[in-house]
């Protein structure tokens, strides 16, 4: 039945819309001596437009350094906090989101070692709440260690400017279980 379902999936989303663009360009017939027109050039990517409630560009120095759901998420607060509605406060509790203090966002801060004392002042001075405890330092596979930490909406730029700061994630999200990654009872 496995297997039937993968070939179904395979005919459903590669092959059959592979048939339906090659049967519904129409080529025109070229001779063997005529040439064939030139491709026409990609075009360059345009730009992201910048966010509708700053109307700055966002993170363009540190954008690789902020994942897109925190990203994401941080954009939702600030859009709710300019225009509150309901159906996005709906949005936020449904991706798992905290929404008792629209101003402060819970992360994971992505660094290389644990903080030293002038750091943890330094983050603590621009109004973001540290876990210390939490901290979980790299291991194996993974090349960064992590603490949970609370943050001003406003000071995801100045963070994300840090050196020591390698990567920042949200830490509020809706998890379940992915499917098919449950043991089987028989």
């Amino acid at each position: 039945m496995r297997k039937l379902n993968v070939l179904l999936t395979i005919i459903l989303f590669v092959l059959l819309p592979l048939v339906m663009t090659v049967s519904c360009q129409q080529q025109p017939e070229l001779s063997p001596l005529t040439p064939s027109p030139p491709t026409p050039a990609p075009t360059p990517p345009t730009p992201p437009s910048p966010s509708p409630v700053t109307d700055e560009p966002e993170f363009s120095e540190n954008g690789e350094r902020v994942s897109s759901q925190l990203l994401a998420q941080v954009n939702l607060r600030k859009e709710q906090i300019a225009e509150p509605t309901t159906d996005r406060l709906e949005i936020m509790k449904n991706m798992g989101m905290r929404i008792d203090n629209l101003e402060i966002q819970r992360i994971f801060i992505h660094l290389n070692e644990e903080l030293n004392p002038s750091q943890t002042e330094e983050l603590e001075d621009i109004g973001v709440t540290l876990y210390l405890d939490s901290w979980i330092p790299p291991v194996g596979a993974h090349p960064t260690g992590f603490l949970i930490a609370d943050m001003p909406i406003d000071k995801l730029e100045e963070l994300a400017r840090k050196d020591y700061v390698v990567r920042l994630d949200t830490a509020e999200r809706q998890l379940e279980p992915q499917a098919g990654s449950q043991p089987q009872v028989e």
